[in-house]
């Protein structure tokens, strides 16, 4: 019997580490696939638009995601961005905007979902301006979302 489990015991070992393996794959944020997958999706032409309008989509749940690719600051090949003004008291029925990088549509986004507003960067802005609008929106989302506090600094 303790030759058998002798000879075992490597196998066994093998077995726990690639269930452990598995069941740490399993257990990765859908949401957080989701949302860096369509920001990724915002920095190509051909899929720009249809990213944004898809992360405006996800509405609340996605907001924390959001907040966490706030440091994102790659270039928008189209600067050009239309939210349907869902504001009660909106005088036009869609907002246009010229954000310049991914914080900047992101950020219009979120005001979007939530109706919150920091630094008004959705028609581009400069570093420091960026920086504070990440900086009042993680902070922001923190006190909104604590269990997500982690991802709302990006983690």
């Amino acid at each position: 019997m303790k030759r058998i489990i002798t000879r075992m015991a490597p196998f066994l070992v093998v077995v726990l580490l690639v269930g452990c393996a598995t069941n740490h794959a399993s257990a990765v944020d859908p949401m957080a696939k989701r949302v860096a997958s369509l920001v990724d999706a915002t920095t190509q032409k051909s899929s720009e638009e249809r990213a944004f309008a898809q992360l405006e989509s996800l509405g609340k749940d996605a907001v924390p995601y959001l907040v966490g690719h706030l440091g994102d600051m790659r270039e928008l090949p189209v600067k050009q961005l239309s939210l349907v003004n869902k504001a009660p008291d909106a005088f036009e029925g869609v907002r246009h905007y010229g954000p310049e990088v991914v914080h900047d549509g992101l950020s219009a986004v979120l005001n979007q979902i939530t109706g919150k507003s920091f630094e008004f960067v959705y028609n581009g802005s400069n570093p420091a301006e960026r920086e504070s609008d990440r900086r009042q929106w993680q902070n922001w989302c923190v006190e909104a979302y604590p269990e997500k506090a982690s991802v709302c600094y990006g983690g």
